[in-house]
């Protein structure tokens, strides 16, 4: 969870919080606004608008490349090092894989991870972590990062962050020179799904943003310009000080479902599941919700068959699952990434909560401090999640760092 804007604040312009989150779309592709002030309940039918096929602005005079050509320019860490970070509590005999970022990203104080998927391309598995800016940094948008986890690769463990952008540019900017043709994506990057061979970002409060994994695009200027984004009038490409961009190529405005505070394909990959987040105390009175979104064979998203569930919580005074960083979905059941629980469990206050359609209460784990998304790596059966916090960012984690990725047994969870 990010910073909370005051409740005082709040409640003067009447609006409902979503904890997590602290940007929202203010038009339909265009950059997110502080969630305390555009959050709104779920009201009316949900429903999904027809895809929007943004990419006319990288149809010329542009050349593309996919994961496997992308130079890899970081090191992570692997081995056990992810169980030191501050409040990672998963008893020893469910964990199976984690890394720990660079020295870094592990405390950088501009930028935070958020969502995560994965996918396997030409022999060699990948992770993908979404991230969003903040402070000095807020006006470079958000990114994702490609992270080769395939320990027989020769570039294992090894990572590259990929700038987000989109068409739409701003009028006027301050913090940096903006060119033509695309500008950064302001999003809160909540979360990410993987669905053949495009990336699906669940943005605050619009919907659905889809980016096409085989359409990155190298940035020569790189380290040369940090202070610059677009192309210029001789056709030159900024991104700061990025090598990679990742363009949106469109999206769906999905009504009365937000705000989106996650976003996953199921285990029967067939259907998006979407989850809100509200704080179960400043938001007690609000049942967050999960979706599911159908897609079809060629990932567009449905407007029909949409399936919606209200999990129970005990925790919470009013039983219903707030905090919801994450969802996963399998069958009729719903593993959720909880934050913000009253209680404490082995220095945190997250659960991993699994709820059964119709059920009364969920069936809650241990989950570390911070927890975000989550991501099934069905080949594997590894259940894969991330903790967001750098140093003296956290409510609890002090100086210490909290950020890692992490998989459990996903079978210790059924």
């Amino acid at each position: 969870m990010i910073q909370k804007q005051i409740l005082g604040w709040m409640l003067m312009l009447a609006m409902t919080g979503i904890g997590c989150q602290d940007q929202l779309t203010s038009v339909s592709t265009g950059e997110e606004l502080p969630a305390k002030l555009n959050a709104s309940r779920t009201a009316g039918e949900v429903s999904v608008n027809p895809y929007v096929d943004t990419s006319t602005y990288i149809n010329s005079d542009f050349r593309f490349l996919n994961p496997a050509q992308i130079n890899k320019n970081r090191q992570a860490v692997g081995g056990n090092a992810y169980t030191e970070v501050y409040g990672f509590n998963i008893p020893e005999e469910n964990r199976v894989r984690g890394i720990r970022w660079n020295t870094d990203d592990e405390t950088t104080s501009i930028w935070r991870p958020q969502g995560i998927a994965g996918f396997s391309k030409d022999g060699i598995r990948y992770l993908l972590v979404s991230w969003y800016a903040k402070d000095d940094a807020e006006h470079k948008g958000s990114r994702i990062t490609l992270i080769d986890i395939s320990p027989s690769s020769a570039t294992y463990l090894t990572y590259r962050h990929i700038l987000l952008v989109q068409p739409d540019i701003p009028a006027a900017t301050t913090a940096y020179t903006q060119y033509g043709s695309y500008a950064p994506l302001k999003v809160h990057a909540g979360g990410i799904a993987y669905f053949k061979g495009k990336l699906y970002l669940s943005s605050t409060n619009l919907g659905v943003r889809i980016f096409d994994l085989n359409k990155l695009i190298e940035v020569s200027t790189g380290d040369a310009a940090s202070d610059k984004c677009g192309k210029d009038a001789n056709g030159n490409l900024f991104a700061f000080n990025y090598r990679y961009i990742l363009p949106q190529t469109g999206y769906h405005k999905i009504n009365n479902a937000n705000p989106f505070s996650t976003i996953q394909v199921n285990d029967e990959g067939n259907q998006l599941w979407t989850g809100q987040y509200y704080a179960g105390s400043a938001d007690a009175s609000i049942a967050p919700k999960v979706f599911g979104f159908p897609v079809d064979a060629s990932g567009t998203i449905q407007n029909s068959g949409i399936v919606t569930v209200v999990p129970k919580n005990s925790l919470f005074a009013d039983n219903h699952a707030h905090g919801i960083q994450g969802v996963f979905r399998k069958g009729n059941r719903t593993w959720l990434s909880c934050t913000g629980s009253p209680s404490n469990s082995y220095g945190s206050n997250a659960r991993l909560a699994r709820y059964t359609d119709g059920a009364d209460n969920t069936v809650r784990y241990r989950w570390p401090y911070g927890a975000e998304s989550l991501y099934y790596e069905s080949q594997y059966g590894y259940l894969w999640s991330l903790t967001e916090y750098e140093p003296n960012a956290g409510a609890q984690n002090g100086s210490k760092v909290n950020r890692c990725i992490f998989a459990v047994d996903f079978s210790k969870y059924e």
